[in-house]
């Protein structure tokens, strides 16, 4: 009987790391890419920035300081930079075994997305270095005109090993874990008492994803109550390694904002310094322009961390006088793009969501609305209850859309098009805090012309 708890206990305590770690190692994982990914869009769009007036005139004494920079980061540990014009002919490259200045890159799908606009990330096999590369590709804007492509490519051999790094780490917490788990295990399979299933019902909880869950230590003889205190210990360890993860991606957001800060401040400082020409002060814009949606994209990005990373409670959410409260915030910026506001909301409507997650969705769906409403036109926010299901819906009076862009409007970075200002991840976001909530989402065209957004909860 003994050895038959002990083997038990040993398993249980097995599956609860497993359950628990892999889910967070692949949560690592991703943190790092995203991260590297984030540094090499930061860096391509300053290259692009220095870039701009060489591309424009293409000279060699204009190219030559683009070069030097472009071996400057590379020196410094950076990735390999490819600078391409308009017509995607490479014009600077920082790699000495692969400088193919003069041939054409634009059958690259990466720099046929830049070139047409757009940001292209992934990942392929170079034949060339024998490697597999992180990629990031970016278009270089004059104004509203785009004169060239600049892609960043960076060795994924490197996130490995910093994930291999980490795993490590938890390996070791997680043996160690064991080992105490199995020598506590000695000692407690004696007996077995009414606190077991107490403890039964933590590590389930545990398990499953619940890091707040602990054991009773109050339940069950002196053995019970000792292996509950033993699973708190190993809790807590994970719970803190966890947290050290999320304390990591909110300290990496830090660092991403301080050098756009620092930039964003060089460029206004510039701009006192020269001569207010239109060209100039166009430029400029355009500069802080790009600042600007960097900043949108970070914030968007971090916010998709947290919401699809973290497991949001469920509460009790009144959602009568929360949609009537966010239509009231909207009504006044609506105003003053001429289109008007209105609601039809049923009383005492609740709803089991995610904390917040109402409140954001709908901010989402009535900015995205706002955006594409010509002024003179309506919006008109619905909130229903028909049987267990709440359906909140935003109706708007613009174009309308596609069936593509209804299948793909929540993924994430899809935009739907190059002039669009977002930064593709506010549907996005919108899809992860729905999933949190049990909630459906929908993005669908109106039989009378324009568009409306839908999300149904549960009661």
């Amino acid at each position: 009987m003994r050895r038959l708890l002990l083997a038990s206990f040993l398993g249980i305590v097995l599956v609860a790391l497993a359950i628990s770690s892999v889910p967070f190692a692949f949560f690592i994982q991703t943190v790092e890419r995203e991260r590297l990914l984030t540094t090499l869009e930061r860096d391509a769009f300053v290259i692009a920035g220095k870039a701009e007036e060489a591309l424009e005139s293409l000279s060699p004494s204009d190219l030559r300081p683009v070069r030097d920079l472009a071996q400057e980061y590379r020196d410094a540990g950076g990735a390999r930079v490819v600078v391409t014009d308009e017509q995607g002919i490479v014009v600077v490259t920082n790699d000495p075994e692969e400088n193919r200045a003069g041939v054409s890159y634009l059958s690259r799908p990466e720099f046929a997305e830049a070139t047409a606009g757009q940001i292209s990330t992934g990942e392929r096999y170079s034949e060339t270095l024998g490697l597999t590369l992180v990629y990031v590709a970016v278009p270089v804007f004059s104004g509203q005109n785009i004169v060239g492509a600049v892609r960043l490519t960076f060795d994924k051999a490197v996130i490995d090993a910093e994930v291999s790094r980490q795993l490590t780490g938890i390996l070791i917490v997680a043996l160690t874990t064991l080992a105490l788990g199995g020598a506590l295990a000695l000692i407690l399979s004696r007996t077995l008492a009414r606190g077991i299933r107490e403890l039964e019902h933590a590590s389930e909880s545990f398990a499953g994803g619940d890091l707040s869950a602990r054991a009773r230590e109050d339940v069950g003889p002196s053995d019970i109550r000792a292996l509950a205190g033993g699973f708190n210990a190993m809790a807590e360890k994970v719970s803190a390694l966890v947290e050290t993860q999320r304390r990591f991606a909110s300290d990496a957001s830090h660092q991403l904002r301080t050098p756009l800060t620092a930039l964003m401040l060089r460029i206004e400082g510039l701009r006192e310094s020269v001569k207010p020409t239109a060209k100039v002060t166009e430029r400029f814009d355009a500069l802080e322009h790009e600042i600007a949606r960097l900043n949108r994209l970070i914030d968007g990005l971090l916010a998709l961390g947290r919401a699809g990373a973290e497991k949001t409670p469920v509460v009790s959410v009144d959602a009568s006088s929360c949609a009537r409260e966010r239509v009231e915030s909207w009504r006044s910026l609506a105003e003053e793009s001429g289109v008007t506001l209105d609601s039809h909301i049923e009383e005492n409507v609740t709803i089991t969501a995610a904390e917040t997650a109402l409140e954001h969705i709908l901010d989402v769906y009535i900015d995205n609305a706002l955006a594409v409403s010509p002024a003179g036109s309506n919006i008109t926010v619905l909130l229903t209850r028909e049987g267990s299901a709440v359906t909140l819906l935003v109706q708007d009076e613009g174009p309308g859309v596609s069936d593509e862009v209804a299948r793909r409007a929540f993924d994430r970075f899809w935009r739907g098009g190059s002039s669009y200002e977002g930064s593709g991840l506010g549907l996005a976001i919108v899809k992860e805090l729905a999933d949190a909530s049990g909630a459906s989402v929908a993005l669908e065209t109106r039989e009378n012309g324009g568009a409306q957004a839908r999300v149904v909860f549960q009661t």
